[in-house]
């Protein structure tokens, strides 16, 4: 009787053991969710968007606050969706992007090829409609409830040298510090100013 006891048990530590979820591997599950995102971007699929981004989504566009400039415009949520809704993104397709993790924080960074076609009247002050543009980036994933939430973009400056660093370096320095902040609710009072 105990010798079959013993096998039942052993039986069942084996069937919990095997249905144990495997562990989950956050940048792969953020690396993944990214081409689903540019693609509805480019498809104008606001549902699937508008349930990926977190409430606080912020979206800076331009790189000249790497250089302690203003940038082009800034989105919140609601103004993205519009951009969204509107299709002014004919073409979003990553390149080379690389992941960093941070606990329930994974920052992604690397370049995308956009083709920008807003309507006259949505037009980014600056910006250059009709043109295909390399763009160096950098975003915040925040796990909240057990999802992954888009919550920061921002544009970078690419390979410039400036005093022995590149400014990408400097820029992700700065944009880890603020965004990983702002990801987990924390008041950040920062002013851009070029790195040595």
């Amino acid at each position: 009787m105990s010798r079959r006891y013993l096998l039942f048990l052993t039986a069942m530590l084996a069937c919990t053991v095997w249905s144990q979820p495997a562990p989950s591997d956050p940048a792969a599950e953020v690396l993944a969710l990214e081409p689903k995102i540019e693609d509805a971007v480019v498809r104008g699929d606001v549902a699937f968007v508008d349930s990926v981004l977190a409430p606080d989504f912020s979206f800076v566009h331009g790189d000249g606050w790497t250089l302690g400039g203003k940038p082009l415009a800034s989105d919140d949520k609601a103004a993205f969706l519009k951009r969204v809704a509107d299709k002014e993104y004919l073409v979003h397709d990553l390149d080379g992007v690389k992941a960093e993790v941070h606990g329930d924080i994974v920052i992604t960074y690397g370049r995308y090829l956009s083709l920008y076609m807003p309507k006259p009247q949505n037009a980014i002050p600056n910006a250059t409609p009709g043109k295909l543009n390399s763009i160096w980036f950098e975003r915040v994933y925040a796990k909240r409830n057990g999802q992954w939430q888009f919550a920061d973009k921002r544009y970078k400056q690419g390979a410039t040298t400036m005093g022995g660093r590149t400014m990408s370096q400097s820029a992700s320095y700065v944009n880890l510090r603020v965004a990983v902040g702002r990801a987990r609710g924390l008041a950040i009072l920062w002013r851009p100013t070029v790195m040595p």
